[in-house]
């Protein structure tokens, strides 16, 4: 309670101090400019001592109106340009040229105080001119500060050339706000150092051969700011890198699994290489190597097949072998070579196999000359397999056997008239004996009234025919 008076004081105190600042601004506003005129820049500290002016005729006033126009006008432009380059940050760029403008306004002033009106308006003049001239080299410089920037975001290696980079941005930026360019390199100056930490980590990467590192870093690096070429040139050599690391890859699978006679997986592993560079020549030449070596394999399996079958005596399956690969490739030299002798074995083979099933056959003067000829040529062979040798033996008795006669018994009914067929008529006969060489025979009857009656039989060393019954008991 006793604390309020004070606090009362305090408050008329403050209300008083404000009343007499609220006075004092507005005799300054209101009150002052009455009593000045000019000069038009000068600083209002500043106070004139000199004694009243005589007064002045018509004429002088107008010329003097005429210099205070003119003054104005200068004066005008002036201050706008001013101000302009200010909103420019002249202060960064072109401080002592734009001092220099200003201290001309301030001596233009003093001139004009003193009465010297035209130099007051030559120095003005001058000054504009400087002004004007500043705002040229602002474009120059704000030229020169976003090639610099930019010069610095591609070139910069480390962080600390990443002032520079930032520096000439933020110029470019002070002298242009609503540039588009220059706000771009802002954006691209203020990602530098984490950029050029990337890319020493991409380089890092790709020094040790961990490309697929190196490839997250650089595109990180790009994705941070697409506009770098630097970042984006890496990251392609790198991608180019990982492909031809890709495809020496691919090509060294084919050619491992080629080693292991593994076509398949050969086959698979170029044309994945293939699928990265469709038209490299070393595929196609691969591929082909592949298709020559499958080829040359098959081709010598099956010569090793024949070959066997060849040593077995197997003279039909072996040529059949040679004839399909000669039909395949009719230029494989060991194919021919050793099918003109498997084809002469295995015509020898045919022929004795086909006399031996069919060893009656020899009883005819043909085939027995045939036979005689074979067994010749069979005897000829320096070094006979067992086949061979034993297709002589059979052959040689079948033809010993062939002109041995036989014994051979025929009956009757003595009425029938009897005859064995390109060898004799025996007549009416009841038994009778005749000797025949191993073969098939016909043995017919004829009687008049009956039906004839033939009756085939076969003869051979190992089972001569029992007794040939011939009789034609079927009347007509």
């Amino acid at each position: 309670m006793t604390n309020k008076p004070p606090v009362n004081n305090q408050n008329k105190t403050q209300k008083l101090v404000i009343i007499t600042l609220i006075v004092l601004v507005a005799a300054v506003v209101i009150v002052l400019p009455n009593y000045v005129s000019e000069p038009w820049l000068a600083d209002a500290s500043q106070t004139d001592f000199s004694p009243p002016a005589p007064a002045v005729s018509p004429s002088a006033a107008a010329e003097k109106t005429k210099y205070r126009q003119d003054a104005q006008s200068l004066l005008a432009e002036i201050i706008n340009i001013r101000d302009r380059l200010k909103d420019q940050a002249v202060a960064r760029w072109g401080d002592l040229q734009f001092r220099v403008a200003l201290q001309g306004v301030d001596q233009g002033d003093e001139q004009y105080r003193y009465g010297d009106y035209q130099k007051a308006i030559d120095t003005y003049q001058l000054s504009l001119d400087q002004m004007k001239n500043l705002e040229s080299v602002a474009q120059y410089e704000l030229v020169e500060a976003k090639k610099m920037s930019l010069t610095a975001i591609e070139s910069a290696t480390v962080v600390s050339e990443a002032e520079l980079a930032i520096n000439k941005a933020e110029l470019a930026i002070a002298i242009a706000p609503n540039d588009k360019e220059a706000q771009i390199l802002v954006n691209r100056a203020s990602k530098l150092s984490q950029l050029i930490t990337l890319l020493a980590e991409g380089r890092y990467h790709s020094e040790q051969n961990d490309l697929e590192s190196a490839k997250a870093a650089y595109e990180k690096a790009a994705a941070l700011d697409p506009q770098h070429i630097a970042a984006a040139a890496e990251l392609l050599i790198i991608k180019k890198s990982i492909t031809e690391e890709t495809f020496r890859s691919h090509m060294s699978d084919g050619f491992v699994a080629l080693n292991k006679i593994d076509f398949e997986q050969a086959f698979a592993a170029f044309n994945r290489a293939g699928v990265i560079y469709p038209n490299h020549p070393s595929v196609q030449q691969a591929l082909n190597q592949v298709t020559s070596e499958q080829s040359q394999l098959l081709v010598d399996k099956q010569m090793i097949q024949a070959d066997t079958l060849a040593q077995q005596e197997q003279w039909q399956e072996a040529l059949a072998i040679y004839q399909r690969l000669l039909l395949t490739d009719n230029s494989l030299t060991e194919a021919k070579v050793r099918k003109i002798s498997v084809s002469v074995r295995a015509s020898l083979d045919r022929q004795i196999t086909a006399l031996l099933d069919e060893p009656l056959s020899l009883t005819a003067s043909p085939a027995f000359y045939k036979g005689n000829n074979l067994l010749t040529d069979a005897k000829g062979f320096a070094n006979p397999g067992p086949r061979l040798r034993r297709q002589i033996d059979r052959l040689d008795k079948a033809l010993r056997a062939s002109q041995i006669p036989v014994t051979v018994i025929i009956q009757s009914d003595n009425l029938t008239e009897i005859s064995v067929y390109k060898v004799a008529n025996l007549g009416t006969l009841q038994q009778a004996s005749i000797s025949l060489k191993p073969g098939l025979y016909i043995a017919a009857g004829r009687r008049t009234g009956y039906r004839d009656s033939r009756v085939e039989f076969e003869v051979s060393e190992q089972s001569p025919p029992g007794p040939i019954v011939v009789i034609c008991s079927e009347k007509i």
